[in-house]
């Protein structure tokens, strides 16, 4: 049987595989489709079928698809069944008892009635990191002309460039406080900085910032504030996809004036409408075609011409919280040292390819490795969703909630290294001190005055979820 033979009946066996665990879910597990099992699927099924799915029709390596197309492709059918298979024990793993007792270590946080101070104080720290980070490019307006390529001015700053991120969360918190204080002027607010927000990560081609603040506030909203309905969903979710697929196929870069990029971008788009390629390309040649390729190459390449690492890449993850200004010998990434090793002279400051999450696995413990990465990554979710369950709407618990499952796009396309330091600095960590101010504390050691008086809606279910 040929190599495209056994790739189709792979892709045909994942797919059942991911329908199984979706059709167990919802009906036998009444799941919804903001369960963090169901966002899982989704996107694990969007990061593994594009590239073998692709490679059915055309070994053509157009745009991001690898150069090593040919010479992975005999692994790449035993990388699909491997995923395939790794399902079962996700499922098991997330529903398990182990899970449920895991959920009950996490603490829920009180409400506090400070959100905007969290705002206030979030948004000034991101603003003096960034305002220092674009200093030598003319200020924050010289920095965003940059475009698409302001990551290699980056490079070795991600101490400053975190105040960029940091921003969208800071703003989450004018959500927030609505979701306690039902006050339209948050929600005003809100939606003045999402607009801002957008819009500069859309001048400088960061979709994924874009996505990732989009699917927190949709989880946060649904648990916090109002079920979002399906219909509804779908509707907005299908206007974004094709958005951000232009956005893809038009990262731009050295604009002269935000002017500019408004001209180039809307005149360019323009004409990309009528191309079908572009209103897919993150599923044909983009950055879901991309990630999947690292695992059929550690399944080449492990044994081989690699040695297994036995751990050692999740020990040594830590140390990429540390900056690189300050440790310049620390271990790359391994998005990096994956593009150092297998793309050699193309390799440039901060370049990369973005790592599978069971590429690692396979890495240090070959075939076991990606079962038991499955089996982890079943329980940390399966937490979360047991987390949520027993919050009962608190909005910080909320907030947490949704930043880690919208974290799941990223992880998915991630290693562990990327985990520790992009989840716990750039969501979680600075999240958790703006729920420390907004329950009227600066980093948990100053207190601040409480307010004169409150909703009595909201001090009641503040005492009950306390």
């Amino acid at each position: 049987m040929s190599i495209d033979s056994w790739l189709i009946i792979s892709v045909i066996v994942f797919i059942l595989a991911v329908l199984g665990a979706s059709i167990y879910s919802f009906w036998m597990k009444k799941a919804s489709v903001t369960d963090p099992i169901i966002i899982f699927l989704f996107f694990f099924t969007l990061f593994v079928v594009p590239l073998p799915l692709r490679t059915c029709f055309t070994k053509v390596d157009v745009g991001d698809v690898t150069e090593h197309l040919t010479s992975i492709l005999p692994y790449m059918p035993f990388a699909v069944l491997l995923s395939a298979a790794g399902l079962p024990l996700f499922v098991w793993s997330y529903y398990s008892r182990f899970a449920k007792g895991l959920s009950m270590k996490a603490p829920i946080p009180k409400t506090g009635n400070h959100g905007r101070r969290a705002f206030l104080f979030i948004a000034g720290v991101s603003l003096v990191l960034f305002m220092a980070l674009a200093r030598s490019y003319g200020g924050i307006v010289g920095f965003l002309l940059l475009g698409y390529h302001n990551y290699e001015v980056t490079s070795g700053k991600g101490y400053l460039w975190i105040g960029l991120v940091w921003l969208p969360i800071a703003t989450e918190f004018l959500l927030y406080n609505y979701a306690v204080k039902k006050k339209k002027t948050d929600l005003l607010l809100f939606v003045f900085m999402s607009v801002l927000l957008v819009g500069m990560f859309l001048v400088l081609g960061g979709r994924a910032p874009i996505v990732y603040f989009g699917l927190t506030v949709w989880f946060f909203w649904h648990h916090a504030i109002k079920p979002v309905p399906f219909r509804k969903l779908v509707f907005a979710a299908f206007f974004v996809f094709l958005g951000l697929n232009l956005v893809g196929t038009l990262r731009e870069s050295n604009y002269e004036s935000l002017g500019q990029a408004w001209q180039k971008a809307s005149g360019a788009a323009q004409s990309k409408l009528d191309d079908s390629e572009s209103l897919f390309y993150t599923l044909t040649v983009g950055e879901f075609a991309v990630p999947f390729e690292t695992l059929p190459q550690m399944i080449k390449s492990v044994g081989t011409d690699l040695h297994p690492q036995f751990g050692l890449s999740y020990l040594e993850a830590p140390l990429l919280l540390i900056p690189a200004d300050i440790f310049p010998d620390r271990p790359l990434g391994l998005q990096n040292w994956y593009m150092q090793r297998f793309y050699g002279d193309y390799y440039i400051g901060n370049e990369n390819r973005s790592f599978f999450f069971l590429s690692e696995g396979y890495l240090n413990f070959g075939p076991v490795g990606v079962l038991l990465t499955m089996v982890i990554w079943g329980l940390l979710l399966g937490a979360a969703h047991n987390y949520i369950r027993r919050a009962r709407k608190e909005p910080g618990a909320a907030l947490l909630y949704a930043l880690t499952l919208a974290f799941v796009f990223r992880g998915v396309a991630g290693h562990f290294g990327s985990w520790i330091s992009a989840f716990s600095s750039q969501a979680i960590g600075i999240a958790v001190i703006g729920l420390w101010v907004a329950n009227g504390r600066i980093f948990g050691v100053f207190k601040l005055r409480a307010p004169a008086s409150t909703h009595a809606d909201r001090s009641k279910a503040a005492s009950a979820y306390s």
